[in-house]
């Protein structure tokens, strides 16, 4: 993996987004390196559900967006740093914030804001928020990304979110970065076999482990994960940092087939799954 590397984090809803970046940001930290992460999401700001007694004197990153200018020392100034794991340091919004609460903010604004955060961190990770049409942020992350962890879930909304969000994402401005979809907290008995043919390219599971869901209930994630479970889902998220060594690979032309043969593939599963829901044949 290069220096100064982008990484969004980006899925459906309650796919683990969150979880699964502060995960990584610690296993950056664990290897020395310097890693800012950006909380995108100003619908439901997650800084306090991370680091809540810091975020008491949070500053929000809709205050660093809407400064007239950017510089480094803004974001050095606005970033929260974690006691508990001083390599890391938050942006993002605070608790009570909306998305009407700051001034409306442009591209370029985004661009400056992810140019700055590559110059100070090793390691920038965008937690993306799933809505991309509310979120430019989240949008022009994932188009300068040189990585994507694309976050899915084994449950039916993801599979409507994913078919709703295809077209977009296959725009060509999203393919500057290589795309590592992901089967997110996958319960044992959950078929992650028909669901990973439905999403495509799936290389990495990470297990649900309860003491992961008691974390983020507790704003405990920051904590670290024990126990058998643990274990698994260490080792998945080792597989997730392995990829981002490979050679990023160039981007091709998604061809015109792609989308209508992901709706063949994801009706041909709904089909496979109502019934079963219903509690009719399997």
């Amino acid at each position: 993996m290069s220096e100064k590397t982008l990484i969004a984090v980006w899925g459906s809803p309650n796919s683990g987004k969150t979880t699964t970046t502060i995960k990584l940001a610690q296993a950056f930290a664990a290897q020395k390196q310097n890693v800012l992460v950006i909380c995108c999401d100003s619908l439901c700001p997650s800084v306090s559900t991370i680091a809540p007694q810091g975020a008491a004197g949070h500053s929000s990153l809709g205050e660093l967006l809407s400064l007239p200018t950017l510089s480094q020392e803004d974001l050095l100034r606005y970033a929260l740093p974690l006691d508990v794991s001083p390599r890391i340091a938050l942006l993002g919004y605070k608790k009570g914030d909306t998305t009407f609460t700051y001034a409306a903010y442009n591209r370029d604004r985004v661009v400056d804001l992810l140019t700055l955060a590559r110059h100070l961190a090793d390691v920038v990770l965008v937690d993306c928020a799933s809505f991309l049409s509310a979120d430019p942020l989240s949008t022009v992350a994932l188009e300068l990304a040189d990585h994507v962890f694309r976050l899915h879930s084994c449950d039916l909304k993801s599979l409507m979110f994913y078919a709703s969000y295809l077209p977009l994402v296959s725009d060509a401005r999203f393919r500057r970065a290589s795309v590592l979809p992901v089967l997110s907290n996958v319960k044992l008995e959950q078929d992650s076999r028909e669901y990973s043919q439905v999403f495509g390219g799936i290389q990495v599971t990470l297990p649900h482990v309860p003491q992961l869901e008691q974390q983020a209930a507790a704003a405990r994630l920051l904590d670290d994960c024990t126990g058998k479970d643990a274990v698994a889902y260490q080792k998945a998220l080792q597989q997730l940092l392995s990829q981002l060594q490979s050679p990023k690979p160039k981007a091709t032309p998604i061809p015109p087939a792609t989308s209508s043969t992901s709706f063949r593939n994801i009706a041909s599963l709904l089909q496979r799954v109502w019934p079963k829901r219903r509690g009719g044949k399997k």
